[in-house]
């Protein structure tokens, strides 16, 4: 081909491109990035179709089966990360319970999980997971809200430990038992009632309406808890619990200081938190009945309460809250929350609604904003993906 004729080819397809494909493209793409879509392949294809200059047509799309989701399988979790739109519609097949919770609540009352989830994104299942958000699983420093989970117990307030003191979280074996054995409970059984004045009374209802484990509880069980409560009185440099030993009892610090030690085979003590008046510990000793994790040291006089752990657990029989016991068990088998000491499990569990749905239900539909996040505690669902046709 001649110089000429190469030439006039390529005015040819300036021409072509400058007439026929740039306007289009440039109103496709102006609205690309107003609407700033998930898949913009998908979205730059739908819209050439929908919007063709002389033969516009509706977009069609089919329906494909991409996977299939089963007891303790998880799915809307960039709701909670990003608050982006559903990847996938999710349907039930026959009758599914699902554990859900809501982004605000998951931040709100679960804390440092947020930031767990974040650092262990490489777990999630592929199907609402950005590629640009994917991240190596990495061994880290636990962040500094950690420190009050690994010993047990986060405060009532949101007090910070300092951060060179934060230990790093321990590889862990899974534990075959969420909760200690089973108790009796006897018909004529009554819970006791420690004798409090008023203020007493009214100080422990604000202390424990800021705590997770007991914040949950209704208004008839939040008082059985308050009379259950007994008075303890520690002095400075006393121990309130030792790190090894048998926990039994649930504590809430009503005045004093107390602080936080983790000991290391040999190494000396190290401090990795503190507790001012609220400050609420020893929360394994009710749900588990395992070894303290911690010591606690009181740094002045301090007055505590404390609630047993067979009350408690009876409290709980008795006032229809078992149930939790089975879902945090239920829980602690999730994969995605294998890393969850079993504190935060628990805050997660808590604030976990339990719903039902029947076969056929669209649990959640591709496109639509996300804002909860779901584990299948039975049943099986299907996800299906859309695909544009031609």
């Amino acid at each position: 081909m001649s110089g000429d004729a190469q030439n006039e080819k390529s005015l040819q397809a300036k021409k072509y491109l400058e007439n026929s494909v740039v306007p289009v493209l440039t109103q496709a793409l102006t609205q690309m990035c107003i609407t700033e879509p998930e898949d913009p392949f998908t979205w730059l294809a739908q819209w050439l179709v929908e919007n063709h200059p002389t033969k516009p047509s509706k977009a069609e799309w089919a329906e494909s089966l991409v996977l299939k989701l089963q007891q303790g399988s998880f799915f809307g979790e960039i709701a909670l990360l990003s608050g982006k739109p559903r990847q996938a519609t999710v349907r039930a097949v026959g009758q599914v319970t699902l554990l859900v919770i809501g982004r605000d609540a998951f931040q709100r009352l679960c804390g440092n999980l947020f930031e767990i989830l974040r650092r262990n994104m490489s777990a999630y299942s592929t199907l609402e997971l950005p590629p640009e958000e994917e991240a190596p699983k990495t061994e880290e420093a636990a962040p500094e809200e950690e420190a009050g989970a690994a010993v047990e117990e986060a405060p009532a307030e949101e007090e910070e430990p300092a951060e060179e003191v934060a230990p790093k979280r321990a590889a862990r074996g899974r534990r075959t038992n969420v909760f200690v054995e089973a108790v009796e409970l006897d018909d004529d059984w009554e819970p006791p009632q420690h004798e409090k004045e008023d203020a007493e009374g009214k100080r422990l209802e604000e202390y424990i309406g800021k705590t997770a484990l007991l914040a949950y509880l209704d208004e008839k069980a939040k008082k059985t808890v308050i009379g259950a409560f007994q008075k303890k009185q520690c002095a400075k440099d006393e121990d309130v619990i030792k790190q090894g030993e048998d926990g039994d009892y649930y504590y809430i610090l009503d005045s004093g200081h107390t602080d936080v030690y983790i000991k290391k085979g040999d190494d000396p003590e190290i401090k990795v938190f503190e507790y001012s008046a609220g400050g609420a510990f020893g929360e394994l000793a009710l749900l588990h009945g395992e070894p303290r994790l911690a010591t606690v040291r009181c740094t002045e006089d301090c007055v505590l309460w404390a609630l047993d752990r067979d009350t408690f657990r009876k409290i709980m029989m008795s006032t229809g809250k078992q149930d939790m016991s089975q879902r945090v068990e239920f829980l602690s088998q999730v994969s995605l929350l294998e890393e969850l000491m079993p504190f935060e499990r628990f805050r997660l569990a808590e604030a976990m609604e339990l719903r039902k749905v029947e076969d056929g239900t669209e649990i959640v539909k591709e496109g639509d904003p996300g804002s909860e996040f779901y584990i299948i505690q039975s049943g099986v669902c299907h996800c299906f993906k859309k695909t544009l046709k031609f």
